[in-house]
């Protein structure tokens, strides 16, 4: 049995002495060589982190740049549509009131429709390409 409780002492005596060689100061030399290794490998992981930030932000704002290309030409559509249709609607409104018209009048109030219906749907047409981001 004293010779299980002395080979524990030795046990504990050689860890607390390895312990206590743990805590002894660093050589200059070996503290500036740590100290560079430590900024060395803090600089690399900031540069990999700034470089990982940089490429997830151009990829939303080419994101955000295709879905305002999107709501532009979404717009320029609908706007469009909306205009061609009020044309549409204005041009059957003048060709029913020329039939209050006969002969060569009405025929001359049609045609002044036509050409104002064609207008429109031009008008309609460049509005859309000046604002359309899509060809």
């Amino acid at each position: 049995m004293r010779i299980i409780q002395s080979q524990g002492w030795a046990l504990a005596l050689v860890a607390a002495v390895a312990l206590a060689a743990c805590n002894h100061a660093k050589s200059p030399n070996e503290v500036a060589k740590d100290t560079a290794a430590a900024q060395q490998k803090a600089e690399e992981a900031t540069a990999k982190a700034e470089e990982k930030a940089d490429t997830k932000m151009a990829s939303a704002q080419s994101d955000v740049d295709a879905e305002r290309r999107d709501a532009e030409h979404t717009g320029a559509v609908q706007g469009e549509k909306v205009a061609d249709t009020k044309a549409e609607g204005a041009h059957e409104v003048a060709l029913a009131q020329c039939e209050a018209l006969s002969g060569a009048a009405q025929k001359s109030c049609k045609d002044q429709a036509d050409a104002a219906y064609k207008t429109a749907e031009a008008r309609a047409d460049q509005a859309k390409a000046a604002s359309d981001p899509k060809p």
